[in-house]
């Protein structure tokens, strides 16, 4: 069991990761918005054409992001998503003459197509990958991997994420206690436990280079390796072994990740801002709350009951009902009235959880139920002072389909864990700060805090 005292021993010496001469450009296909909250100052595109990959290649920083939204697709459309993707980054590297390194981001609590999206990247490739490393830490949201086991603490409690609502998730839920046992789950038995390579904290603490060259050597095949680490420092010494490895070996490796390999693989880590700094539109702002997670609910209810803002429930009932844009309409009214006051409002789902037998069936109700909440942010008249989106699917649909956002600047997070976007000119509202809250980081208080110090 992970104690205090592991996850908080820092190594004394600074590690130099080699990024500043490490010449691979860094794609990272995020499932959904919320992985840029470790990272700032960088580009993240929602289309993935030939022209914006280049402009992405372009770019000056080593780094950027993709927006697939693929955790609220089902299999069939992953697949064919990434094939597409897959072959777009290779022709556009093949005719810049450059190379590149992709990670596949996902879910700090291990939900999405987490062993799909890799696979599918490597047999789309015209040279099959040698490795596909599991990282699923995420330590500003209290994500740890320890002995393959991998952690979220809960107040003063680190708890398998096994044990946790998450591994409940109506379309990506699963059994498995180890990281082992999980890719075998995921794969479906194309992997097994027993195969998957492990390089265990012990290892990284000890900088025992030789044994970590020792695994990177033996990946072939799409070999699956898990890793642990605790802190940033942890993960920086891989990276660095990592780097060393990459600048002298032609190996091609994968990474299904959350946010904090990005983050020791990126130049420009986050800082927190405040958005304040952004705009100085009067009116009120808007927060949109669509996750159903517990920390979601217990946040929204703290929102509202401790604070000025003016909440409005959206009743996923109406979403089977002829009148749902009678009932749309409605709404976009009551919140265009307050914000134009200079109120700030929340508008949030019912908390009642919608689900069947059919796995496909839950994730094309989640797309209605967000598709119908989104609308208000399509529809408003009035530009908002700002727009908090909570949840992943939510966070997405609000930028793609709310507010038309096709590249974006990640200038920061408003707090830890959560992270900031500032609108491109082709936006709806363009150059607006857009807060992108994962459903499942922060105290019961923080969408609150968050709230209140930038309203």
């Amino acid at each position: 069991m992970i104690s205090d005292s592991l996850v908080n021993q820092k190594n004394i010496e600074n590690i130099n990761k080699g990024l500043s001469d490490f010449n691979y450009k860094i794609i990272v296909l995020d499932d959904d918005p919320t992985g840029t909250q470790t990272v700032k100052d960088l580009p993240v595109y929602t289309k993935w054409t030939e022209q914006w990959i280049e402009d992405g290649f372009l770019q000056e920083n080593n780094m950027f992001y993709i927006l697939t939204n693929s955790r609220a697709l089902s299999e069939k459309e992953t697949v064919k998503l990434h094939e597409e993707i897959s072959r777009n980054i290779e022709k556009v590297a093949k005719n810049l003459k450059k190379d590149y390194l992709i990670i596949s981001r996902g879910d700090s609590t291990l939900r999405g197509h987490f062993y799909l999206e890799p696979k599918v990247i490597s047999e789309s490739a015209t040279q099959p990958f040698d490795g596909v490393f599991y990282l699923p830490q995420f330590f500003e949201g209290n994500r740890y991997t320890y002995n393959g086991i991998h952690y979220l603490k809960e107040k003063d409690e680190y708890i398998p994420v096994v044990q946790s609502e998450f591994s409940n998730d109506t379309t990506f839920g699963y059994s498995s206690e180890t990281m082992f046992e999980f890719v075998e789950e995921k794969s479906g038995g194309e992997i097994k436990s027993n195969a998957v390579f492990h390089i265990s904290l012990k290892t990284l603490r000890e900088k025992n280079e030789k044994e970590i060259f020792s695994v990177f050597e033996k990946l072939d095949n799409f070999s699956a390796v898990v890793v642990d680490a605790l802190n940033d420092n942890d993960m920086n010494y891989f990276v660095s072994c990592l780097i060393k490895l990459l600048k002298r070996n032609k190996k091609k490796f994968i990474f299904r990740t959350a946010a904090s390999f990005v983050k020791a693989m990126c130049e420009t880590p986050g800082e927190i801002i405040n958005l304040n700094q952004y705009s100085s539109n009067k009116n009120g702002g808007i927060i949109i709350v669509g996750s159903h997670v517990k920390k979601s609910s217990d946040q929204l209810s703290y929102l509202i009951n401790n604070t000025e803002i003016k909440p409005f429930e959206f009743d996923v009932r109406e979403i089977t009902k002829k009148s749902l844009e009678d009932y749309i309409n409605k709404l976009i009214q009551k919140v265009e009235k307050e914000i134009s006051n200079g109120n700030s409002v929340v508008v949030y789902t019912s908390r009642d959880v919608i689900k069947t037998e059919d796995i496909n069936n839950n994730l094309s109700i989640s797309t209605n139920i967000s598709n119908s909440i989104v609308n208000v942010i399509k529809n408003i008249s009035i530009k908002p002072k700002f727009i908090i989106a909570k949840g992943g699917i939510t966070s997405s649909d609000v930028a793609t389909k709310g507010l038309n956002i096709e590249k974006a600047e990640v200038i920061g997070q408003v707090t830890k864990g959560v992270p900031v976007w500032l609108t491109g000119n082709e936006a709806k509202y363009p150059k607006m700060p857009y807060v992108i809250f994962p459903g499942n980081v922060g105290e019961v208080e923080t969408l609150a805090t968050v709230y209140e110090m930038n309203k």
